[in-house]
């Protein structure tokens, strides 16, 4: 099997899990964006907007939409970041409640998966997964720097 071969296969399972992810927010009657903000801000819990878009690469106007909404549900709260201008997010205690019902079960899975495939596997994974968006972060540099 060639590279290009390998890549499509890659990229149909990452396409086929994300899918799941999908079905996994659909089951709970929101989007894949809601659920995954949700985890941002259970993985980090207090971050900026700014950092779940660039971690988790959500559309910023997404993530903004979705914090108003769980803000105005009272499930997430605002604290001053380190200027005028850094709004720091957290859940409040309605919000963790809510996290919790929408992702334990999602958790649960993901480890039962992980249990399935062994610790040595998930962190051959871990690791080869580190550094494919290593070189691939460093290919598409000098692509972009090249079609400026």
């Amino acid at each position: 099997m060639n590279y290009r071969q390998q890549m499509d296969l890659i990229t149909t399972h990452i396409a086929t899990i994300t899918q799941l992810y999908h079905e996994c927010a659909k089951l709970h009657g929101m989007t894949y964006n809601t659920m995954m903000v949700l985890g941002a801000l259970r993985h980090h819990q207090t971050c900026t907007q700014k950092q779940i878009v660039e971690t988790w690469g959500l559309p910023k106007q997404s993530v903004n939409t979705i914090i108003k909404k769980l803000h105005n549900e009272q499930k997430v709260e605002f604290s001053q970041g380190r200027n005028n201008k850094e709004k720091l997010v957290q859940f409040t205690d309605k919000g963790k409640v809510f996290s919790d019902t929408v992702l334990q079960p999602i958790l649960a899975m993901e480890e039962r998966v992980l249990q399935h495939i062994g610790e040595k596997e998930c962190q051959q994974l871990e690791n080869t997964m580190a550094k494919f968006a290593t070189f691939f972060t460093e290919e598409f540099c000098a692509y972009q720097k090249d079609n400026a």
